[in-house]
């Protein structure tokens, strides 16, 4: 297994060579807070839902050098490259097998004495802490939706009607907790619709994408929005969403997913991006 750490530059540091991985911990359990309530003389409580803590969890790992002051430079490069101060980082984890995990974390490291240095080596401990405690597949997944549902049918007379325009389409979800998607709608595209058939949930903006603009959809907590990307300018869509609308997620195994439009240009295309998200590795 293999063992880096990318921090917010974009820098990667594997713990290979001259540092020597010795342990890890809190890789596969998922922090909990079960909800629950109770009422006046209830025997028991009632349980409401169990929600997903942030994750404190870590490794550590051994600097070797041939003399103490290649110790102490290893050291000061260490400190450098998981600087608490440059924010949120990610940690990736190379199974045996070739299988690679994220998780996005800030660093806190301790150096111990005594035992834990010596002219040739130093033991560094790496706590670390994710906000958002879930694993994921750092591969994002594309799902393209273009077709037509409906819609005019040759020949025809007037009076005629309009059907819809839209797709249908499996999408696999192998993590084992749901996933935020997002989505981005190409105009030209009137009245866009992205329904989760499985969950019975659905997202629909009641506007016009003009062709050549995009619409952006995110459903992750703490990032929900809508926004409409025009000439290099990102402008607040929130106001178009139907308030009945439900920013859903990717329930885990297959979700069938659809998309519709009152009307849609040559141009016009939905791909939906997402990872796969697991609670422990």
């Amino acid at each position: 297994m293999l063992l880096s750490f990318i921090n917010s530059n974009g820098e990667s540091f594997p713990i290979s060579g001259n540092y020597i991985l010795k342990s890890w911990w809190g890789f596969g359990e998922l922090p909990v807070d079960i909800q629950s309530s109770k009422a006046p003389y209830q025997d028991g409580r009632t349980y409401i839902d169990t929600i997903a803590d942030s994750r404190d969890f870590g490794f550590d790992f051994t600097i070797i050098g041939a003399t103490r002051q290649e110790v102490f430079n290893r050291r000061l490069l260490i400190t450098s490259h998981f600087n608490p101060k440059l924010g949120p980082g990610t940690l990736e984890w190379q199974q045996d097998d070739g299988t690679i995990y994220h998780i996005d974390c800030i660093s806190k490291l301790s150096f111990p004495s005594g035992d834990g240095q010596s002219a040739n080596h130093q033991t560094v401990i790496v706590q670390l802490f994710a906000p958002n405690p879930f694993w994921y597949n750092p591969t994002q997944q594309e799902k393209i939706m273009v077709g037509f549902e409906g819609g005019l049918s040759f020949p025809f007379s007037f009076p005629f009607g309009l059907g819809s325009v839209g797709t249908q389409i499996d999408v696999l979800n192998t993590g084992d907790v749901d996933t935020p998607i997002m989505v981005y709608f190409y105009g030209e595209i009137v009245n866009p619709k992205i329904q989760n058939l499985t969950t019975d949930e659905e997202i629909s903006v009641i506007r016009t994408i003009a062709d050549g603009d995009i619409l952006i959809i995110n459903t992750a907590f703490g990032e929900k929005s809508a926004m409409v990307l025009s000439g290099g300018e990102y402008i607040n869509a929130f106001e178009y969403v139907d308030p009945d609308s439900v920013f859903w997620k990717l329930a885990p195994g297959i979700n069938t997913v659809k998309y519709t439009a009152s009307s849609e240009g040559a141009n016009a295309r939905c791909r939906l991006y997402y990872y796969h998200r697991y609670s422990g590795v």
